[in-house]
């Protein structure tokens, strides 16, 4: 992969942060800019669920200037990503129509599990083989995200709302806050760690560790250094966050400013957020938690960068691929056909992969057609009738891990046109997508149209697929021990949409294999 530079901006719950780096790879990049903005969104959104029309126009003025200091380190892609104040927004929507249009940047809400992921793949690359298994904490504005990676890999992702701005303004009301206030404050965090805590236990990881700024405030007053030094971030011992908690309880928010360790907006929430570090270590019986300096930006730069090697990878079968490990789960859980989705998948992909050559189709858009084809028959876990629509909502609604929240209404509108209408724009969920998102699905429902009519009977029969692309004629040749007459007929139903998106006349042949021979 040659170098290329790459901005991310992080628009998180306690403030708007901004890395510029240049990399060769995933796992060799300098950071040349770093910037940040407190704009404290979660303030206030986090108890009424309505981003502020002065977090509108904060949010944008900052996003303006982070724009132009990408601009001018000559970035090739400017990332944005937002966290638990806008997710749980109720008009995020807007917000993000509104700073895409202002600023020209196209902000991806991230879902819970997917954050936790990133910030974990961040963690794994800072500290590389060194271990092969750790944990992460991240305690943010509005949420706290534990990460659980082997082998870089995520094992098991959790989030939970409990963030220091969040906790703070539901139950730190006086200063310094009451005894009864603080039971309160610990029970909720209880209470939000018993699933982690049940789900992890019997798990090991080689070490521990912490990011975020409030893991980084906790290390520095319990060092009683402020961190102008960013490598001078000290491990934190369980014990020593104790007695840290100890002090601050009894501390007002202009004493806890005094230290000279931290700031005022910090000292606000280092009281919920200490809280919160010592529930989990506490919970999961973690002794020490290393301060790592790697989060979510760096996650989502090694992500686009792992993307961008892997375009240029030669094709590999998608089901093999560890970002369905997530779409296997959710089939699972509502019940599919699994031979019926693999076999589609599996023709889905060779329909593909003999296009991709010819129309310039690229692996990224493969993966998504193979969760699609994998998941689009789920609906009938809700009901045979109208099963296409049903797969749409339960998609857009599950869990999928390495798939942001655009991706997966990608993954649920594909699906959903696997028959009867064609996509509408009076359909409300392909109504919301972008112009080119629009197309990707037409195209992609298209191929998925194909592929599950070749295996109208379930019983698995073409074996084979060939693929010619020649001008504007597409020859589809089917190789199977027995009669495929019923499949070239289901194509013949169903090619109009391929035919229009691929601006081509689709042929359909049988070719008929020898049968596999049988030995005693």
């Amino acid at each position: 992969m040659k170098t290329t530079r790459l901005a991310a901006i992080d628009i998180g719950s306690n403030s708007l942060k901004l890395a510029v780096v240049e990399a060769a790879s995933s796992d060799s990049f300098t950071m040349i800019a770093e910037d940040r903005e407190r704009v404290r969104l979660g303030h206030g959104t986090l108890q009424n669920h309505i981003l502020s029309e002065e977090a509108f126009e904060l949010s944008r003025e900052a996003v303006s200037r982070f724009r132009s200091i990408a601009e001018n380190r000559e970035t090739d892609a400017l990332l944005a990503v937002a966290t638990a104040s806008v997710r749980e927004a109720r008009n995020a929507s807007r917000f993000v129509d509104e700073l895409e249009r202002l600023t020209g940047v196209k902000v991806e809400v991230l879902s819970s599990i997917e954050e936790a992921r990133l910030i974990g793949i961040a963690v794994a690359e800072y500290f590389g083989s060194e271990y092969s298994s750790l944990l992460n904490i991240d305690i943010g504005g509005g949420s706290t995200e534990i990460s659980l990676m082997k082998d870089s890999e995520p094992e098991k992702l959790f989030s939970m709302k409990l963030g220091a701005v969040g906790l703070s303004e539901r139950f730190l009301i006086s200063d310094p806050p009451k005894p009864k206030e603080l039971r309160r404050l610990r029970k909720e965090i209880k209470f939000a760690l018993a699933q982690p805590q049940r789900k992890i236990k019997g798990e090991t990881w080689d070490i521990a560790t912490g990011t975020s700024g409030t893991i980084k405030a906790v290390s520095m007053l319990i060092a009683g250094k402020p961190g102008a030094d960013e490598a001078f971030t000290p491990p934190i011992h369980i014990n020593d966050l104790i007695d840290l908690n100890d002090r601050l309880k009894h501390m007002t928010i202009a004493e806890r400013t005094e230290t000279g360790v931290i700031n005022e907006r910090r000292a606000e929430v280092i009281v919920a957020g200490a809280q919160i570090l010592e529930g989990v270590m506490r919970t999961l019986r973690i002794e020490t938690v290393v301060p790592c300096p790697y989060a979510l930006r760096e996650g989502v730069i090694i992500d686009h960068l792992r993307e961008i090697a892997t375009e240029d990878m030669p094709p590999v079968p998608d089901v093999e691929d560890l970002k369905l490990r997530d779409v296997f789960a959710v089939g699972r859980r509502f019940g599919y056909e699994e031979q019926h989705a693999l076999q589609v998948a599996s023709i889905a992909e060779r329909i593909f992969d003999g296009l991709s050559a010819h129309f310039k189709l690229a692996r990224r858009e493969r993966t998504l057609l193979s969760a699609a084809a994998l998941l689009h028959d789920v609906g009938y876990h809700i009901s045979h009738e109208s099963h296409h629509k049903h797969s749409l909502y339960l998609i857009k609604n599950s869990e999928m891990t390495g798939f942001s929240e655009s991706e997966k209404l990608l993954i649920a509108n594909i699906a959903r046109y696997h028959r009867k209408s064609l996509p509408s724009r009076s359909h409300p969920d392909y109504a919301v997508l972008r112009k080119p998102e629009k197309a990707l699905v037409r195209r992609l429902s298209s191929i998925l149209r194909l592929a599950d009519g070749l295996d109208r009977s379930y019983k698995r029969k073409v074996r084979e697929i060939r693929i010619e692309a020649d001008r504007d004629v597409v020859t589809l040749t089917l190789v199977g021990e027995r009669d495929l007459s019923n499949e070239v007929y289901a194509t013949k139903l169903k090619k109009e949409a391929f035919e229009r998106e691929f601006k081509c006349h689709l042929n359909v042949v049988q070719e008929r294999s020898a049968p596999k021979k049988v030995t005693a």
